[in-house]
């Protein structure tokens, strides 16, 4: 199908496409698609996270994320039960959204305050330079 000349071939609108009936099923095929794509994106989006989805958000290495967990600075729950007293092996961390999203928080960068007025410059009093310099 030829482009008539007032469209745009950018506006893709099954509307506009005419008498053909391919481009409105595969335009309107293509919107049901992303919606889905979206609603599968959002369910698998979970209110736990793990060590690596941590890393992998802030794109930093699991063992500083680990160092994190164990210095407390990121609030983690040990999935391994029976294991009191130990230090958990690596990968039974499981941290909230909710905690992440605070650890985030805490962590803004808080802009520079004004300039403060600047005070009057000191006047030192003269003194005699003896070595004639």
């Amino acid at each position: 199908m030829q482009p008539r000349p007032q469209d745009n071939e950018n506006d893709l609108n099954p509307a506009d496409t005419g008498g053909c009936s391919v481009c409105r099923d595969l335009l309107v095929n293509l919107g049901r698609f992303f919606e889905v794509l979206g609603a599968v994106r959002d369910s698998h989006r979970s209110d736990w996270l793990t060590v690596e989805d941590v890393a992998g958000e802030l794109k930093i290495s699991k063992s500083i994320v680990y160092r994190l967990i164990r210095s407390g600075d990121l609030e983690a729950v040990d999935l391994v039960v029976g294991d009191e007293g130990r230090i958990p092996r690596k990968g039974h961390f499981r941290i909230k959204r909710e905690a992440f999203d605070q650890y985030l928080e805490a962590r803004k960068v808080k802009p520079l305050p004004q300039e403060p007025a600047r005070l009057p410059a000191r006047r030192f009093p003269k003194v005699k330079n003896h070595l004639g310099l």
